[in-house]
């Protein structure tokens, strides 16, 4: 194999630059695009249902929407409430804690105030070596008018920008779920329109069209799949978390099983956040390190039992990456798209995966991205 130009590196290389730009200024645009085309996928069983079952596809379509608006608005509805009371007690938890680290049981100086006395007299020896008694200010002369005051330091926190800040990112985030389910509906109607069209504009070779239609029938399946999979994990999940955190005694189970519930979508950091967000609660709620270490262990432990065991299993060989492969897509998507890249990541790399595996020339990524499996090496 003959290695490539470097004029043919360089290009590729600019390229990527070129379009990895392109992605992050228009997230305005694939983020919707590349959620409605998800939703599409993990829908569009209920619709071909309801459409066997004689339901017009416009119909049934809309009906479809109005169920996962009617499911979201109700989850939203019943845990508002519970889930600002919860916010409220974590700046409580945060205190207490940070209270509990500056001092000892004996009443006595801590390390951490150990640690801040040593800097602050590290802080005396520089000043004092380093600002010669020359700079110090002068006095006024006779007559001469007295020296300004040094005016007020600004506040350190803005809330009113705070609070426009946030209202622009809700604002933001409400307009993105409302035009991807705009187009989730009219993708849906569509139907297999697109796929057709797409056909047409392949041209006239059948190699062409069959490799074509075999890629979109595989990302098809394997998508479906796999929110089949990630609903019923998450479903799973959810219930033991709030079950679990019920049974130690904490409170509003319901509102952490469905916390738990959204929040394992994203791989690792959504467990990562409810563990935190348990164990600030349990330690405001108890006052007890044990209890607040295990609030945070249980849905750490089941995420990782249900997760990346049964999860997996169900899964099976289809469309499975390994998991470097996976924290990576985290991370660049993250980078990119910032809570939509870490929702985002995983699908996006399933077909990235599907479509390698079916291009003779991308064989190599696609065994890249695939499970780590142990292979005998051939002397």
């Amino acid at each position: 194999m003959q290695p490539a130009e470097p004029r043919t590196v360089a290009i590729v290389l600019i390229a990527m630059v070129v379009v990895l730009t392109a992605v992050r200024l228009g997230a305005a645009f694939f983020i919707p695009l590349l959620l409605s085309l998800f939703l599409n996928y993990a829908l569009s069983p209920t619709v071909h249902r309801l459409e066997r079952w004689h339901v017009p596809r416009p119909l049934g379509s809309a009906i479809v929407i109005a169920i996962v608006i009617a499911v979201m608005g109700a989850a939203v509805y019943r845990v508002a409430t519970d889930a600002v009371d919860i916010l409220e007690q974590l700046p409580r938890g945060v205190q207490k804690l940070r209270l509990a680290l500056t001092r000892d049981g004996n009443h006595g100086p801590s390390p951490l105030e150990h640690v801040k006395e040593a800097a602050t007299e590290f802080e005396k020896l520089a000043n004092e070596t380093t600002a010669p008694k020359a700079n110090a200010p002068a006095a006024p002369a006779r007559g001469a008018a007295p020296p300004a005051p040094a005016p007020a330091a600004a506040p350190a926190i803005d809330v009113r920008s705070l609070v426009l800040v946030g209202t622009s990112s809700m604002a933001v985030f409400v307009g993105q779920v409302g035009t991807a389910l705009l187009l989730t509906f009219f993708l849906l109607n569509a139907g297999d329109l697109f796929r057709r069209k797409l056909m047409q504009t392949l041209g006239p070779s059948l190699t062409r069209r069959k490799t074509a239609l075999r890629i979109l029938q595989d990302v098809d399946s394997m998508n479906q799949h796999y929110f089949a999979v990630v609903l019923f994990i998450n479903i799973l999940v959810g219930i033991a978390t709030g079950l679990s955190l019920w049974m130690i005694g904490l409170e509003r189970p319901l509102v952490w099983g469905i916390a738990a519930t959204v929040l394992h979508t994203i791989p690792y950091l959504g467990s990562a956040v409810v563990a935190v967000a348990a164990a600030l609660s349990a330690y405001t709620q108890f006052s007890d390190i044990s209890s607040t270490l295990l609030a945070a262990t249980l849905p750490i432990a089941i995420s990782i039992v249900l997760g990346m065991g049964v999860q997996t299993w169900l899964m099976g060989r289809a469309a499975r990456m390994n998991s470097p492969t996976v924290f990576i897509a985290l991370l660049f998507w993250g980078m990119l798209w910032g809570a939509w890249g870490l929702l985002l990541a995983v699908p996006v790399m399933v077909v990235i995966k599907t479509i390698c595996d079916h291009v003779p020339r991308l064989k190599a990524f696609s065994e890249l991205l695939g499970p780590l499996e142990k292979h005998r090496v051939v002397e």
